[in-house]
């Protein structure tokens, strides 16, 4: 992000948009995908289609509170009190839709801001400690119970915001996700903004892959399953195929290993990013 408007920044840090949603990744059992393999280039590796499943169950929430001049107009610029924190925390635990509940401070809050945007030092430097709201997160039982979650938490006093999602597809099924170039991708060393990734930068890529010790299993995933990857996760939004770009995602015989992959593949023409799959 190389121009950033602060104050909408700041404001969409208050609605609860500072937990940045990877789309490259909730801990779910590991499944074997089909047997069918697409091809092998000489000297690469076998490249299969995504698992057909598990698609996980549950969900993640996070519940924003309300903090000093907060633009949301049910705030009325005051931060909740006391009474109204206790009071939702005791809602929140309550509820038997909910599996676990965590309170987060400010400070954590930052931290956690902090790694997750690393590589974007624009978004750090426009953003301060005092922008984090303090929160409840953890987690729901069934991917059903989201929207409905959402929808209870509107009118409560002192939540500024609410957000929930559906557990990611890929944890447990794969270590390392490269994301390739495409839509919505910015010209680079490797991407040079002119279209997808070609044919020939993916043979090479799949080659580069059948190198490295340790590679276990290879998924192509295109960007049809990355919009229903997407559908899955926000329920009642729509998406375009469009939209997405592809991404191989690279299972490993010993995760510890995955640094080495991910250095020896972002290098290389064709690739946007290269990261550890996460649960958020």
């Amino acid at each position: 992000m190389r121009r950033f408007n602060i104050r909408a920044g700041r404001a969409l840090l208050s609605a609860g948009v500072t937990a940045a949603v990877l789309f490259a990744t909730a801990g779910t059992a590991q499944a074997d995908g089909p047997d069918d393999t697409w091809y092998v280039p000489p000297g690469g590796v076998e490249v299969s289609p995504p698992p057909v499943g598990p698609w996980p169950e549950g969900g993640t929430f996070s519940v924003f509170m309300c903090k000093d001049d907060d633009p949301f107009e049910k705030c009325g610029k005051r931060a909740i009190t006391a009474k109204q924190k206790k009071a939702l925390e005791a809602k929140l635990r309550a509820m038997p839709q909910v599996a676990k509940v965590k309170f987060e401070s400010r400070k954590e809050a930052w931290a956690n801001f902090r790694k997750a945007n690393s590589h974007n030092k624009a978004l750090l430097s426009a953003i301060r400690a005092e922008d984090m709201p303090e929160s409840f997160t953890g987690t729901l039982r069934r991917r059903a119970d989201l929207v409905p979650f959402r929808s209870a938490f509107k009118k409560v006093a002192g939540v500024s915001n609410v957000v929930a999602w559906g557990n990611f597809f890929w944890p447990g099924k794969a270590d390392v996700v490269i994301s390739l170039c495409g839509p919505g991708t910015e010209p680079s060393d490797t991407c040079d903004g002119n279209g997808s990734t070609t044919p020939w930068a993916r043979e090479k890529i799949e080659a580069r892959l059948g190198t490295v010790e340790g590679v276990e299993k290879v998924y192509f995933q295109d960007a049809e399953h990355a919009r229903r990857e997407a559908a899955f996760i926000w329920v009642d939004k729509t998406f375009h195929s469009t939209k997405f770009s592809e991404a191989y995602y690279v299972k490993l015989a010993d995760p510890r290993d995955a640094q080495v992959l991910i250095d020896t593949v972002k290098v290389l023409p064709g690739v946007s990013d290269a990261g550890l799959v996460s649960s958020r």
